[in-house]
């Protein structure tokens, strides 16, 4: 039987299992480092996705939703990348493939995984819609991604609690108060590890790491909307419990961004309807 503290166990997992636990997907990726080669082809794009047919799938699952939907069917993956752009379709199987992730049989996580990911989807589509509304349509790829990414840290701690459960070897019980204590206090800074050993874009990382910080740099844009996001969806108890308390025009956030307040009640409308959609994506 191990005697180690959970912290350890955790950190030796990070080290030993962080490349095998289902929380990033290589192809997808190897796709983000594709598409910044300003020379990518579309074949290039295709022949990479197809390499994984689960992740195929996902893509053209995706791309025929509610809200990546044109007004015909996409059944290729060239016709995805010819609709929607290599920056997007790259985004989608980002997306694609954290969807995968999310998704778990074992009753002590797969209620959280669910609340995560809606989460997870609703900050992402989010930090889009702000990142175009305020004339920041150049940044708003690099929003989604942030949105999508920015607890990627909570993911993987419940996978690896999932395993340690599990683990004949492990004396620590996984409780509910366990997980909550575990993902308040490691997942920023596994969350930035984890980004930095993927070789991931460093303002993933930092995004990561520091949207949970009392301040920010208010030049900081895409800071500011995952900040935003994030303090939405705590207002709205989405994967979580709500603070209707919270006032969003008053935040330095939304002020960063000259955000006015019909936008945010705009935006807080069509959080609804991207509940309704993650939850459709994982049925």
């Amino acid at each position: 039987m191990s005697e180690k503290s959970l912290k350890d166990l955790i950190d030796e997992r990070f080290d030993s299992d962080s490349q095998q636990l289902p929380v990033f997907n290589r192809v997808a990726l190897d796709l983000q480092t594709l598409k910044e080669s300003e020379t990518a082809t579309m074949k290039e794009v295709t022949d990479l996705i197809m390499k994984d047919q689960a992740l195929t799938s996902r893509i053209l699952q995706v791309a025929n939703s509610s809200f990546y939907g044109g007004l015909r069917q996409v059944d290729t993956l060239s016709g995805a990348v010819l609709r929607l752009g290599v920056n997007k379709v790259a985004s989608l199987a980002m997306m694609a493939a954290q969807l995968m992730a999310y998704q778990s049989k074992l009753a002590t996580t797969a209620k959280r995984l669910v609340a995560l990911w809606e989460r997870a989807y609703v900050c992402a589509t989010g930090s889009r819609w702000i990142a175009e509304k305020t004339g920041r349509r150049d940044q708003a790829e690099s929003a989604f991604l942030c949105g999508l990414l920015h607890d990627i840290g909570e993911l993987f701690l419940l996978k690896v609690l999932d395993r340690l459960s599990e683990d004949a070897d492990v004396t620590v019980t996984v409780t509910d108060a366990l997980i909550d204590e575990v993902l308040d206090v490691m997942h920023n800074d596994i969350g930035y590890r984890l980004m930095l050993k993927w070789e991931l874009p460093k303002l993933y990382a930092v995004s990561a790491r520091d949207h949970h910080l009392d301040s920010f740099n208010e030049t900081d844009h895409l800071m500011a909307i995952t900040r935003l996001l994030d303090l939405l969806c705590l207002k709205l108890g989405v994967g979580q419990d709500a603070n209707p308390d919270i006032v969003l025009a008053a935040t330095a956030e939304a002020q960063a961004l000259g955000l006015k307040e019909i936008q945010l009640a705009e935006l807080e409308v069509m959080i609804e309807d991207l509940v309704a959609e993650a939850n459709a994506m994982l049925s």
